[in-house]
């Protein structure tokens, strides 16, 4: 065998996408989707370290050592006493970026728990989500995507506690994506530095029969739960046709929110089981579309369903530039 056809073994992270606060449960709680970034680590003794990517945004993501999963996967590393790692990154990311969908959640859960595997140390689910939070600042998309399912978080002297539920997959998730991009600083500049008592008590009703219904296993939903007083009115202004696509009402529509701090919005979608006659995601995603083709912007449409699993490390290889996952491994 040739030595450019060699065998090069290494370890790959999957990580699904996530969509956080969900209306209601603003900094409180995040969902994972079924779309993936998937990062392949291949060690090396030579004493340099490179970032390859492919994918979505590849304007947005940079291949030097400012790349995000870098950083976390070498921030992981130096936590654990190990020398940085050395090799090659191969990052094939499914996720838009910048678009309020855990793009660079995933990038740091994929990085830190590379960067663990990489240092052969055993790092707890608290420990790994305590990192998450000293990198992003928030641990929602984090929990979310390394958990899998409904995941509500709390944070207590950099500790982080999570709450999860698996989430029906017969609930449908449409994601409407407009091309405009919404920075995370400036999303939170736009927030106000006090609420009325009023508003508060609006929105933690919501948030509270929110966890309870879908802790419960009933997950009755409905518009109304989602309805949120303290993010929501002030990001919507950010995205021509946002405040519209809230307001959105259909058949078998359970509701509508900002995904994250936008710009996307994520819809939940109920379907007449087995009956192709009453499926409502495609006249539900074609609504939302059009009330941003009204504004003159262009979306794309991700229709999708909740991943239950969260993220997965797996050994791959990689033979002239094929690389082929193996079995899964714990977490």
């Amino acid at each position: 065998m040739a030595q450019d056809e060699k065998h090069h073994e290494g370890w790959q992270v999957t990580v699904p996408a996530s969509s956080a606060n969900l209306g209601c449960a603003f900094d409180c709680a995040g969902l994972a989707l079924q779309l993936y970034l998937r990062a392949s680590y291949f060690p090396s003794p030579a004493p340099e370290i490179s970032v390859e990517y492919q994918g979505r945004n590849p304007d947005r993501v940079p291949e030097d050592s400012s790349n995000l999963l870098l950083r976390s996967m070498q921030f992981a590393a130096s936590q654990l006493g190990s020398p940085l790692p050395q090799g090659h990154i191969l990052i094939q990311n499914g996720i838009p970026v910048g678009a309020g969908l855990g793009s660079s959640a995933a990038a740091v859960i994929g990085g830190l728990m590379l960067g663990a595997r990489h240092s052969g140390a055993s790092v707890s689910q608290e420990q790994l989500l305590g990192w998450a939070l000293q990198i992003e600042g928030h641990v929602d998309n984090a929990a979310a995507a390394y958990c899998g399912g409904l995941v509500f978080a709390m944070t207590s002297g950099g500790r982080v506690m999570t709450f999860k539920t698996g989430f029906p997959e017969s609930l449908r998730l449409v994601v409407v994506a407009p091309d405009v991009m919404v920075p995370t600083g400036e999303a939170r500049r736009v927030l106000p530095r006090s609420y009325d008592h009023a508003e508060v008590m609006h929105t933690l009703q919501r948030a509270v029969a929110f966890a309870a219904t879908c802790g419960s296993g009933k997950f009755d939903l409905f518009p109304e739960i989602f309805d949120d007083r303290l993010h929501q009115p002030y990001r919507r202004q950010l995205v021509p046709g946002m405040e519209r696509c809230l307001q959105y009402r259909h058949e078998g529509l359970r509701g509508v929110v900002i995904s994250g701090s936008g710009s996307a919005v994520l819809a939940f979608v109920e379907n007449a089981a087995n009956d192709a006659a009453n499926d409502n995601e495609a006249p539900i995603a074609a609504g939302l579309r059009q009330i941003f083709e009204h504004e003159g912007v262009h979306s794309e449409t991700i229709m999708t369903s909740v991943d239950n699993q969260g993220a997965i490390l797996s050994r791959t290889s990689r033979t002239a530039g094929l690389v082929t996952a193996g079995n899964g491994d714990q977490r």
